[in-house]
């Protein structure tokens, strides 16, 4: 569990570390969206709690196709959920950051950012719902697994997609959202294929 905590929290460190040496409207920028980014993900976090103990205590009476099925239908409620709240997003940017204080000389860089943020926020849905399912089980082990390779993942595409090297493109800012999206998905895409 720690080392998935300390996965987390680097990702978010790397994005920032690298975002940072595009300079300072581009750090402003992305900072602006934490508070969205973390509102949008306690509804996945509140519904994994309720997953987890679900699941625990249906799993404790012996129940394993309702546990499964409670999983699955939670999976589905969190996705949903986050579907609402990143359309609702995507049609409010302007008016929503400039309620939190962003200027006009920020917006095109929060657009670029959470345009695809938005877009692909389900990809995170699916394995943060599905790791609290598995802790469920008593598997502490898989889910940490899971989120130091998203970390890797994204600490590995960070530099690449937001600076350019070779045939890819610097994309800056949106390069950072892009390495989120795919490291978010590639642990989950490569467990389903095994």
């Amino acid at each position: 569990m720690v080392f998935g905590l300390v996965a987390i929290l680097a990702f978010n460190l790397v994005d920032t570390f690298f975002i940072s040496l595009l300079g300072t409207d581009a750090l402003a920028a992305v900072s602006f969206t934490f508070p969205i980014t973390f509102a949008v993900n306690c509804i996945t976090m509140g519904i994994g709690v309720g997953i987890s103990t679900g699941v625990a205590r249906l799993l404790g009476q012996n129940a394993q196709i309702n546990a499964a099925r409670l999983s699955g239908h939670g999976l589905l409620l969190a996705v949903i959920l986050v579907i609402g709240a990143s359309a609702l997003g995507l049609a409010t940017i302007d008016p929503l950051f400039r309620l939190l204080g962003a200027h006009d000389n920020l917006l095109p860089l929060i657009h670029d950012y959470m345009s695809v943020w938005y877009l692909t926020i389900p990809l995170l849905v699916i394995p943060m719902a599905g790791n609290s399912a598995i802790r469920a089980t008593g598997d502490t082990k898989t889910p940490a697994k899971i989120m130091v390779v998203a970390g890797f993942i994204n600490g590995l595409l960070d530099p690449l997609l937001i600076f350019g090297l070779g045939p890819v493109p610097a994309l800056g800012v949106k390069g950072a959202a892009i390495a989120s999206a795919i490291s978010w998905a590639a642990p989950w895409y490569a467990r389903c294929m095994y």
